[in-house]
């Protein structure tokens, strides 16, 4: 097991390289998150950057939630 230097949690494996400074691994929940972060210069409102965080979560449960409430 690995220690993600971000969050601390232990993983499997680090396959995310952090955009911080492009060359530290991360895990991919990590990433994911500095991804989605990077979304918010593109002016992306606040609903589609739930909505891109849902998704990724692959959960269908929460994507029809999301679906359902917002669309």
């Amino acid at each position: 097991m690995k220690k993600c230097p971000k969050c601390g949690r232990e993983v499997k494996r680090l396959l995310a390289l952090s955009r911080t400074d492009n060359k530290t691994m991360i895990c991919d929940e990590c990433g994911t998150m500095e991804a989605l972060d990077s979304l918010t210069h593109r002016g992306l409102s606040p609903q589609e950057r739930t909505k891109i965080a849902v998704e990724a979560t692959g959960n269908r449960w929460a994507v029809e939630n999301f679906n359902a409430t917002y669309y």
